[in-house]
Formats: C-alpha cells, structure tokens, sequence
C-alpha cells in the first residue's frame, strides 16, 4: 500500500484551509458524497499521485471559494 504524508505547520494558512474544507465537509453530506464519488473515479483512472490530487484541485478550489 502506498501512503502520501502531508505536513504543515500548524499556524499556517494551509492548515487553516484543509480545517475549513474538513469541516465544511462535515456540515455538508451531499458535498461529501460527491467529493468521495469524484475521489473514487480519480482512484481508477488517474496513473499518479500528482494526477489525482491535480483532479481534485477545482473541487476543492470550489469549496474554499465559498467558504471565503
């Protein structure tokens, strides 16, 4: 199994992203649903690590946007 690590400091900007779309998620179970589905058709068709996480870029960019 391969892992991905990602690590930030905790008083940084990013973190404070990844805690708002987390919880964004949380407050939202259809938008959940639908970042899993998304995730899990990236699973199978994408050949990389990059390629999937450049797959859930506009999804995420999406959430942040509204959430700001």
């Amino acid at each position: 199994m391969e892992h991905h690590l990602y690590v930030c400091d905790k008083e940084s900007e990013e973190l404070r992203r990844h805690i708002a779309f987390r919880d964004y998620l949380r407050e939202h179970e259809d938008v959940a649903v639908e970042y899993g589905h998304l995730k899990k058709e990236l699973a199978r068709e994408t050949k990389s690590r990059t390629s999937y996480s450049e797959g859930k870029t506009a999804f995420i960019t999406n959430i942040l946007e509204k959430i700001n």
